[in-house]
Parts: C-alpha cells; structure tokens; sequence
C-alpha cells in the first residue's frame, strides 16, 4: 500500500513537471493594453529600458473628461503583475503629459516579462473608479 501511495506521488511530480507551458519571453517592446469604463490604459514593456533601469512607462488615457496638470494629484493608482505590486499617487511619479494622455514610470512587477502575462491596474480619481486588465495589443 505504501508504494502505490509513493509510486502515485512521483507519477504526479513527473507530470506536473513534463507538462509545464511554454511562455515567450520579450525581448524588444510590446504594449499590454486595456479599457476601463473611465480610462484607457497601456503598460509599454521595453526590454532595453527594463534591463538598464528596471523600469517602464504606462499610460492612461482619459475617456470622456479632461484633467489639468494639477488634477493628477488625485490619480491613485494600484499596478499588479505576477510577481510584484506597485501603488502610489500619480502626481508624485515621473510623468509626462499630452492631451488627455499621462504617462508615467513604474518599476519592476515582473522579474521576467512573457507575451502570454497579463496586468491588472486599479484607477482611483475622485468619484471615477476603474479596474482594468491589460493584455498584449496585437
């Protein structure tokens, strides 16, 4: 009885371990990109900024309303990926600004970046509240 039990444990191991999938790694840049309700939102992973600074840029872009410079103030932001979460207010980041577009960097959240990875970013500013998956744009 005791090695049907070990023999089962060892059969499942070999399985688990033999049908791992396979995952692409990036190595140039990719957009990951999603819709909210109130923004549209891509994370640009390039490969080349992310080894030299261990950073990337997302952008946000509002849908139906207008923000002045002294508004990001009130953008909260919450940015999970597989290995790591970042949040932190929008107007205390790096950004840039063009029309209705924020980008702004964000640090490491994976240590390895795959095609097939997925983000979720919560966005907080005033009443408007959006959670959005970011999947890669092709």
């Amino acid at each position: 009885m005791k090695l049907r039990v070990l023999f089962g444990i060892l059969l499942i191991v070999i399985l688990t371990a033999c049908s791992s999938t396979t995952q692409t790694v990036i190595s140039d840049e990719v957009i990951f990109y999603g819709e909210g309700e109130y923004w549209n939102v891509s994370y640009i992973f390039n490969s080349g900024l992310y080894e030299e600074k261990k950073i990337n840029w997302v952008e946000i872009e509002t849908k139906g309303f207008e923000l002045t410079q002294e508004e990001i103030e009130n953008i909260d932001i919450e940015f999970e990926g597989r290995d790591g979460l970042i949040t932190g207010n929008v107007g205390d980041m790096e950004t840039k600004i063009e029309g209705n577009a924020i980008s702004f960097l964000v640090g490491t959240v994976n240590f390895e970046t795959y095609e097939e990875d997925e983000y979720k970013i919560t966005i907080n500013f005033k009443d408007k509240h959006d959670f959005i998956k970011l999947q890669i744009k092709r």
